[in-house]
């Protein structure tokens, strides 16, 4: 048993994979990606193997890229598209503190966000919209950014403007796909 079994979710068959592949020391995947390292694993088995392999590669890649990993976001589920994708406004959860303790993800919660005790809504507009246009997120929409976006009363503007710029470039990629 090497050093690479102290990462969470890395039972006995990963290990030997990561092996395999060269990776035989947690300081030799830190700044790999898991795309890269699903790529890899399916061209050493010789075929495309099942996608919850990735997901554990991304908890793997948080795991040892975090300066201090949230034992909480380290479970492989976690990971899944739906968390690591951009939610209808853009965010994405895994980035989130609140996530996962906090706030499942808004399509686990059905956009009833955390946030909402500041707003007179009951679910997330954004959420809402999107549902109702049959859309997965805002990315394409002619009228982005909406009066739908509102502002966190926890940050500043700066940072308020910072997470508005970050999430509508997601959605801008988003919308090239």
């Amino acid at each position: 048993m090497t050093e690479l079994r102290q990462i969470p979710n890395v039972g006995t068959q990963t290990e030997q994979d990561l092996i395999a592949m060269g990776y035989t020391t947690i300081a030799s995947l830190r700044g790999k990606r898991a795309e890269e390292l699903y790529a890899e694993e399916c061209r050493l088995r010789g075929c495309l193997i099942d996608r919850c392999q990735l997901y554990l590669y991304r908890a793997v890649e948080y795991f040892v890229n975090a300066e201090n990993p949230d034992p909480d976001k380290c479970k492989w589920w976690l990971w899944k598209d739906e968390f690591v994708e951009p939610s209808p406004c853009g965010a994405v959860c895994t980035e989130c503190g609140n996530f996962p303790t906090a706030c499942s993800g808004c399509q686990k919660i059905r956009g009833k966000v955390f946030w909402l005790r500041y707003t007179d809504h009951d679910v997330c507009p954004i959420y809402q919209c999107c549902r109702e246009k049959r859309k997965k997120n805002c990315g394409g929409c002619p009228e982005l950014p909406c009066h739908r976006f509102m502002k966190d009363p926890t940050l500043t503007d700066e940072e308020n403007n910072a997470h508005l710029n970050r999430m509508l470039e997601r959605l801008q990629e988003a919308a090239k796909k």
